[in-house]
């Protein structure tokens, strides 16, 4: 099988030739190998005082080859047809000699909507400044610059020939969460103190959100990715409540995964850290086809025996492995003991890929990754 078959077996819940392994590396692992500076990489083809980037996506897919893992490629997406008369955000890029620093302005009738982002040479790149500062205000703006005279898209994915047979090509999406926690000034704290301190005003914002994620998601059925993920980290236990979850995630899941099964497209739920009581609301109440990084304690409460048993028959499973600890600080024989432990109790009839809790760390041994893909390919036969 090639590793695109592999992963998509797998994600249908059957059994491939043996035991996909899907490391997250995103990219952390894959920036370090080229050994060029990570804001080479990230600041996409982009042009700045003669020199031009290549993309932490080709970094990637080289990775996904140097390790001879099976591979998951979450780095497209659908260019946006915009309006001509939108608003457009405007770089301007200042080089610090080891970071470069870029400020975005966006001009709209309503006032300016202003953010920052900070690109390192060796860590990838923060936003400093986000747009939506004061609340209404900025929403205002930001409705103008976002939409929904420009919810139209492209038909066809242009960089889904860089991952080919080496693994999946994923079209995502962010939950309600992670998409306000990436617009909105003052992070977690501040976008709880919104659900919080104004309900009715982000009921408002929430289903403006809706309208254009499902708009997204159809817009990905029409150009046919492997599958479509969910992204949910900011949905977490760990930083927010299963109130919040039903209120503000549930909806889109039930719908957007309804939309994926009518269309033959597997739909994929990411969400890190504590998520045990989510898998099980997720596994009973949408029709989501797969699901990760479940990830083990201390950063996530997961079993994945217990996973296997009581969602195996629902859900792909795809996980588990601590990744800020284990894999950082395990000898590769502490590895192999437990990826045969996961193997064997979620590895039984298929629908699991071997995969770590979250991205690794940009100094993971690269033979602690090396030994998951030897036991996969071992151990891991069926």
């Amino acid at each position: 099988m090639t590793s695109k078959e592999r992963m998509m077996t797998a994600f249908r819940r059957g059994k491939p030739d043996h035991v996909p392994v899907c490391p997250d590396i995103s990219v952390m692992v894959p920036s370090k190998l080229t050994g060029r500076p990570f804001y080479e990489l990230f600041l996409d083809g982009r042009e700045h005082n003669g020199w031009t980037s290549a993309t932490y996506s080709e970094a990637y897919v080289e990775a996904v080859k140097h390790f001879g893992m099976d591979g998951w490629y979450i780095y497209g997406g659908l260019k946006e047809i915009r309006s001509p008369d939108a608003p457009e955000f405007i770089d301007q890029i200042i080089d610090q000699g080891d970071k470069k620093v870029v400020r975005r302005t966006c001009n709209t009738p309503e006032g300016a909507l202003t953010e920052e982002e900070v690109y390192y040479s060796d860590e990838p790149p923060w936003r400093s400044e986000k747009p939506i500062k004061n609340l209404k205000e900025d929403f205002e703006r930001f409705k103008l610059w976002m939409g929904p005279d420009n919810w139209r898209w492209e038909q066809e994915y242009h960089d889904r020939h860089r991952i080919g047979d080496h693994g999946v090509y994923v079209a995502m999406i962010p939950v309600f969460q992670d998409w306000w926690f990436h617009y909105r000034q003052g992070g977690f704290e501040q976008c709880f103190m919104d659900f919080v301190s104004e309900p009715e005003f982000m009921d408002e914002v929430h289903e403006f959100w809706m309208e254009w994620a499902l708009a997204y998601v159809r817009a990905m059925i029409v150009a046919k990715p492997d599958e479509i993920m969910l992204g949910g980290s900011s949905a977490s236990l760990s930083v927010s409540s299963p109130k919040i979850f039903r209120k503000y995630e549930l909806p889109f899941i039930k719908a957007a995964s309804k939309i994926c099964r009518n269309a033959g497209t597997l739909s994929h739920l990411h969400i890190c850290g504590r998520s045990w009581e989510l898998v099980q609301i997720v596994a009973d109440e949408t029709e989501v086809d797969v699901m990760e990084p479940m990830e083990e304690p201390p950063g996530g409460n997961v079993d994945l025996a217990e996973a296997k048993r009581r969602v195996g028959k629902k859900l792909c499973i795809k996980g588990n492995i601590n990744t800020f600890d284990f894999m950082m600080n395990a000898s590769p024989s502490q590895v192999e003991e437990k990826c045969k432990r996961l193997i064997d109790v979620a590895g039984p009839d298929g629908g699991f890929v071997l995969s770590t809790g979250d991205q690794c760390g940009r100094d993971t041994p690269q033979a602690n990754l090396f030994k998951m893909v030897e036991v996969a390919k071992t151990y891991g036969m069926y």
